[in-house]
């Protein structure tokens, strides 16, 4: 009953081109629901639940020669996913992102659990806790943050991504406005040498931007939302892998 995140920038900038996702109209809205329990090759249990509503919204810019996008959601008990689609349309073929827009605006200064990004010892470092304000510099994922000062009680919240495939890893980058009591996680695309971040063509997917939310921090580590948002096993049959 009470917001976890207000609202949050989306979509990208381009190289050459003007940004995609900004003065956009609905062109439509879809909903479904989706219940189904799969088996895994290996891991810590054999069955897993992949139950989960969604919601496509398909938008187009309001401009002259116009750009369609589409946001797709996918809600579950235990967290959330939502990725972007770039449909194959006239104008945007190849193209290269020089930025992802994508904001996580929380609304007080929670406690965060990170490694630092973009440093020589890549990802070997020791997690840190801090206040939100008191970060610098980008964030491995996954980050896991404890509320604070929030009227619904205590949430962990775990930010990662699922399906990354072609395309950038996401790093967080911190930022704070107090002017509008908001503490925002900003995406941070790795990028290649000459800065260029992605450089794709449509029809493509992101990667799923993921949010693990739990009551207590151990519920964090027998979430399935990560495994569930990610390609199905392509492997067939696997009863001859043997432990």
């Amino acid at each position: 009953g009470t917001p976890l995140i207000t609202p949050s920038r989306l979509g990208f900038e381009l190289k050459d081109a003007p940004p995609l996702g900004e003065g956009m109209a609905l062109l439509e809205a879809s909903q479904s629901s989706f219940d189904e329990t799969w088996e895994q090759p290996w891991g810590e249990t054999r069955l897993v639940r992949d139950r989960h509503n969604e919601l496509r919204v398909r938008l187009e810019e309001t401009t002259g020669n116009p750009r369609q996008l589409t946001l797709v959601f996918r809600l579950f008990d235990d967290g959330l996913g939502f990725r972007y689609e770039i449909p194959a349309q006239p104008g945007l073929a190849e193209f290269t992102i020089l930025d992802e827009l994508t904001e996580f605006v929380y609304t007080a200064d929670h406690e965060i659990w990170s490694i630092p990004a973009f440093q020589s010892n890549r990802y070997e470092y020791l997690y840190t806790r801090a206040p939100l304000s008191k970060v610098s510099g980008s964030l491995h994922t996954p980050a896991t943050l404890r509320t604070v000062d929030r009227p619904g009680g205590q949430l962990y919240i775990a930010m990662h991504e699922a399906a990354l495939v072609d395309y950038a890893s996401m790093t967080l980058k911190p930022a704070v406005s107090l002017a509008r009591s908001s503490y925002l996680l900003k995406a941070k695309l790795v990028p290649w040498t000459d800065g260029d971040l992605v450089r794709t063509a449509a029809p493509m997917v992101t990667p799923w931007r993921t949010l693990q939310i739990a009551r207590r921090a151990a519920d964090l580590v027998t979430s399935y939302l990560t495994l569930n948002l990610n390609e199905p096993n392509k492997l067939g049959d696997v009863s001859w892998v043997q432990p």
